[in-house]
């Protein structure tokens, strides 16, 4: 297949080397710059999703997705619950209970919260995140709880020691003062979730839970848990709009925040990140000016037999966008192959982020995509103004003394 005129002399352009070393010098440092630019950006996108990813399945897999609080009166199951059930993204549908408390052992008190869970409708990830003990003690054992392992090592229990749990909700005066609503407890197993939910958690059974609480506070919400965790808040505001639901909460009023800041941090990261393949591409301008000045004579000549503006405007665009395109598509290889080895050759220094803690590490295909085509965007802006400066070449000028 034959190439356009322009496509076919900005190859010649390209592989030409004599008598323009220093032109050939910034081009090859231009593309360098955005080959280490696309390859840190890949790295540092990829490490910060992967970190996004872990914290999502290790505190949204233990902390309710959506909360309904269902309306008096309703059928079961109600009208909002069937309408959940059709939901292609809705991956269960159960009874739950949580409230703050006060846990204490021999030696230690400490505030804990309090889920109570239905045994025959476990989440996924903490059937998983179980190290000690078994589910199935736990659904047998009366007034049994799990802990997390960053709780129980703070209050120095094990499996099968008992411990306090105290509610302040619904307490009474005695004789000897006012005494909050309190029961034992026997440690029924460890949790570690791997994430600081470990430090407050603390599971027993629902029907445990109903008993220790007021009878006012005794009914209870449903827990939905959807396989996308951050699709979430736009069911939740579907949900609200349904017949008998009360009031619908979801996962960011309580770690929004958290998560809120993660993804700023990313977007700083990828900005900062992008700023040096900026300056790397803006390196293609100073190399196509001078190749611009060098070719003038060649350029007046080449509009003398003919060539069009357009022509000549993607001769010189050619060759900066082909730089460009060859620095980002190295770039990236260059970065999924780093990241994808980013522990071992952490491991092969013998540095450690953390004794015994391995960088996550996830690729999204669209995240990749959007860094190599914003370096490609970024080449495109960097050669209009020296290929517009070869348009506006004047042969008659540049010819006179030829």
């Amino acid at each position: 297949m034959q190439l356009p005129v322009s496509l076919w002399i900005g190859l010649r352009y390209s592989q030409s080397r004599r008598g323009n070393a220093f032109i050939s010098f910034i081009t090859l440092f231009s593309v360098a710059g955005i080959l280490l630019g696309v390859m840190a950006l890949t790295v540092v996108s990829s490490v910060m999703n992967g970190f996004e990813a872990e914290l999502k399945k290790r505190i949204l897999g233990v902390i309710p997705h959506i909360l309904v609080q269902q309306a008096a009166g309703q059928p079961e199951p109600a009208p909002w619950q069937q309408w959940l059930e059709s939901q292609a993204a809705v991956a269960d549908i159960s009874p739950f209970l949580q409230t703050e408390a006060l846990v204490q052992s021999p030696r230690q008190l400490t505030a804990v919260l309090l889920q109570g869970l239905n045994t025959e409708q476990l989440p996924l990830f903490m059937q998983q995140s179980l190290v000690v003990g078994s589910w199935q003690q736990f659904a047998e054992v009366r007034y049994g709880v799990m802990l997390g392992s960053a709780l129980a090592e703070q209050l120095e229990v094990h499996v099968g020691q008992q411990l306090r749990l105290m509610l302040a909700q619904g307490g009474s005066f005695t004789p000897v003062g006012w005494l909050p609503r309190q029961r034992l407890f026997t440690v029924t197993g460890i949790l570690d979730t791997g994430s600081e939910v470990d430090q407050l958690l603390a599971v027993t059974r629902l029907e445990d839970l109903q008993r220790l609480l007021p009878e006012s506070q005794r009914e209870v919400q449903w827990r939905v848990s959807v396989t996308e965790p951050f699709s979430a808040p736009l069911l939740a505001a579907a949900l609200s709009q349904q017949d008998g639901v009360q009031q619908v909460q979801d996962w960011r009023q309580t770690h929004g925040k958290l998560f809120a800041a993660v993804a700023m941090e990313k977007a700083m990261m990828s900005l900062m990140l992008l700023l040096i393949v900026a300056v790397a591409a803006f390196n293609i301008v100073s190399a196509l000016v001078m190749m611009v000045t060098e070719k003038q004579a060649e350029v007046a000549i080449l509009k003398t037999l003919g060539m069009t503006d357009r022509a000549l405007f993607n001769l010189f665009a050619f060759q900066g966008v082909l730089n460009g395109i060859i620095g980002a598509a190295l770039g990236v290889l260059a970065g999924l192959l780093f990241s994808w080895q980013l522990n071992n050759l952490l491991d092969f220094f013998g540095w450690q982020i953390a004794p015994g803690i391995r960088l996550p590490v996830k690729f999204i295909p669209l995240h990749i995509v959007i860094i190599f085509g914003s370096a490609i965007g970024l080449t495109l802006l960097a050669v209009l103004y020296p290929a517009w400066r070869a348009v506006k070449i004047n042969p008659a000028d540049i010819l006179r003394d030829e």
